[in-house]
């Protein structure tokens, strides 16, 4: 009797420690934790976000850390453990690719990069057999230009054509930013509903000089090279692309390369920056000059550098700053002829080809950018020179502000929409970046162009294989 007893003890005592042996197991490689009560963990990338909770010395505007972050999305997705890493926005491609490449994240990101195809998975499978979210109502979730850019299409990787590798998160909607108080030391007509941007840079033009009231130096404008290229949508210089094979050889040179020659549009897309770069201080070719605005000292009427001025402006925004947002006032870009204008920027998130646990990752890049709270809080928090790519923006706080529901209206109408701007986006930044130092004049600026176009295509086609 006591040697049963003694064995069935034994028997006993190897279960609880086989049980315990189990329970405490660490998370595995296959991206969960051990036991079977435990969640899978997904590791999630994401730009820009500081460690600890960060103060802007400008705006006091507060931003929140990883952490916080963190923490809101799984108590948002508690089915799974959020494991964030951020990286800086400097550099972040390479980091990215290198990232992808090392198997070191499960979900990353992307805006509008062609190689894509090489760090991503083709979310086609899940958006097939998805009941939340699917190709079925992909629409119903997200605004029209979401879904637009959400299947992929490049002249770089015509094989990857239809395949969609990311769900939208937020969208680019930046804008120009006026001086109310030169205006008027001015006498000039303020920015207005209808203005073309050969009305604004009249304005602009009228303004470079001595202050009338103050006799400082005052600058109609200011410009950078970046995303200087966009503002050719508003001159109808560019055209947009559809494609079904999306095989340069299938491309219409005429119709989309030929044209820049002898176009008047063109033409006076250059004219007009070069009307913007004479009326802008010196340094704007290493994107200085600006040190000034949103002070009481400012010396520049408009700024149309919209990617260094619409995240501080949105910041004054958010934090009530009266002292600052009654003098520099927000508008939105002018559209072209077409009614279409702006960097048509989406930024998505992906599931990593060397994801450990694919369908965890693929409920939380469903979980981040269909969830409003998620959302919302990303964009306050995060990003605030952006708006959200969701179509139902019922209860988001971001909308609390009138100029929020100004740009996203703005943005549904009007974002610029083709299947490919590579044919005509380098060139034109190539030709910009001497415009702007002032190596050549408008005409010179049109041929560099042209060139450019003609190089990028037959480079492109060779690198192919295409004829």
């Amino acid at each position: 009797m006591r040697k049963t007893k003694r064995i069935f003890s034994a028997l006993l005592a190897a279960c609880l420690l086989a049980s315990l042996a189990v329970s405490c197991g660490s998370k595995d490689e296959g991206g969960t934790s051990g036991g079977s009560g435990d969640k899978p963990v997904v590791r999630m990338v994401v730009p820009g976000i500081s460690e600890e909770s960060t103060t802007d010395p400008i705006s006091g505007l507060t931003s929140l850390g990883l952490g916080d972050f963190e923490e809101f999305l799984e108590e948002q997705i508690p089915e799974v453990n959020v494991d964030l890493v951020s990286i800086p926005w400097d550099g972040w491609i390479q980091k990215i690719e290198a990232m992808s490449t090392a198997n070191e994240m499960d979900v990353g990101f992307f805006t509008n990069q062609v190689a894509v195809p090489d760090w991503y998975m083709d979310l086609t499978p899940y958006l097939e057999k998805d009941e939340e979210v699917n190709f079925d109502n992909l629409n119903e979730w997200f605004s029209d230009p979401a879904v637009h850019y959400t299947t992929y299409k490049s002249f770089n990787y015509p094989e990857a054509t239809g395949q969609v590798f990311g769900l939208p998160l937020t969208m680019a909607s930046n804008f120009l930013i006026y001086d109310k108080q030169l205006f008027e030391d001015w006498g000039v007509e303020e920015p207005k509903a209808g203005d073309t941007m050969e009305d604004l840079i009249n304005k602009s033009v009228q303004m470079t000089g001595k202050n009338p009231v103050t006799g400082a130096q005052n600058y109609g404008a200011f410009i950078g090279t970046e995303w200087m290229e966009w503002f050719a949508i508003s001159y109808d210089a560019v055209k947009p692309y559809s494609g079904d094979t999306m095989l340069l050889s299938d491309l219409d040179m005429d119709e989309y390369i030929n044209y820049i020659k002898d176009s008047e549009e063109v033409l006076n897309y250059f004219k007009g920056m070069e009307k913007m770069v004479a009326s802008s201080p010196a340094g704007i070719a290493t994107e200085s000059g600006n040190e000034k605005f949103f002070t009481e000292d400012n010396d520049i009427a408009i700024n149309y550098a919209t990617n260094n001025a619409t995240s501080p402006m949105m910041k004054y925004i958010y934090a009530d700053s009266t002292d600052v947002t009654d003098r520099f006032i927000p508008f939105v870009i002018p559209t072209g002829k077409n009614g279409q204008q702006g960097f048509p920027e989406f930024f998505r998130l992906a599931i990593n080809k060397g994801a450990k646990d694919p369908d965890a990752a693929w409920e939380v890049v469903k979980s981040v950018t269909t969830n409003k709270e998620i959302v919302d809080f990303y964009l306050k928090n995060y990003a605030s020179d952006k708006v959200t790519a969701l179509r139902d923006v019922e209860g988001m706080s971001m909308f609390d502000y009138e100029f929020n529901k100004e740009r996203y209206e703005n943005q549904m109408k009007t974002v610029f929409i083709t299947d490919d701007y590579w044919t005509w986006r380098t060139p034109l930044q190539d030709a910009n970046n001497l415009l702007i130092s002032k190596e050549i004049t408008a005409e010179e600026g049109r041929e560099k162009f042209y060139q450019g176009a003609v190089s990028w295509v037959e480079n492109t086609k060779a690198q192919l294989g295409q004829e």
